[in-house]
């Protein structure tokens, strides 16, 4: 019964949500190198920001992947916690490679989506130490998730297109690129969705506000 559990789609499902996590490092590097390329105007950028693109479309993947699997099988308590964490990790890593090699979105943006989706987390683990369930993804959350990986993956392609045409990254920055203007969508939705996440627990959190005095 115990090897049976460990491979059963719960633990595949996790599974996934942990390789998501984990590729994150590999990403980073590899856009990394992109840039690094990009500023001479090599094409050879295009090749690593397009292997950038592939790795986030992948951890993407997985991420719709688990989804499938947990809805099919059932939903564990890890993996509600895990998968929206492992999604924000990816988000936030992809925001500031932008940000530091390239300079395609400015500062605010970042902490905007940063202020969101960590305050969701430290407030969701708050309510799961009192013996709260974990709250579940609202229609909200996941319009704003579909949003920031699409846009993501949009201006990765973006870049690996502008590369392999061998202009330089300042193509698609010129004070605010279209880099920039992309990302005011999935930035409204991530507003809107952590908005809708105090709206809607806001009884839960008062009573744990209370606990707390």
């Amino acid at each position: 019964m115990t090897k049976r559990s460990q491979w059963s789609p719960f633990g595949i499902a996790n599974a996934l949500t942990i390789i998501r996590i984990l590729v994150i490092p590999l990403f980073v590097w590899v856009y990394h190198h992109g840039y690094g390329n990009a500023k001479t105007a090599s094409t050879s950028a295009a090749w690593y920001y397009l292997g950038a693109l592939a790795i986030f479309g992948l951890a993407s993947f997985t991420d719709f992947l688990d989804g499938r699997i947990a809805r099919q099988r059932g939903v564990t308590e890890l993996g509600k916690f895990l998968d929206p964490i492992a999604d924000k990790l990816l988000v936030l890593a992809t925001l500031l490679a932008f940000k530091y090699w390239g300079d395609l979105i400015p500062v605010w943006m970042i902490l905007i989506f940063a202020v969101r989706e960590i305050g969701v987390t430290l407030l969701r683990s708050a309510l799961v130490a009192r013996g709260e369930r974990v709250i579940s993804a609202s229609q909200w959350g996941k319009f704003k998730t579909i949003s920031q990986m699409s846009i993501l993956v949009a201006s990765m392609l973006l870049l690996g297109l502008n590369s392999m045409a061998g202009y330089p990254i300042e193509q698609v920055h010129t004070g605010r690129g279209p880099i920039f203007w992309m990302m005011l969508v999935p930035m409204a939705l991530t507003v809107i969705s952590g908005a809708e996440f105090l709206y809607n627990n806001r009884d839960r959190f008062r009573a744990l506000a209370s606990r707390g005095q």
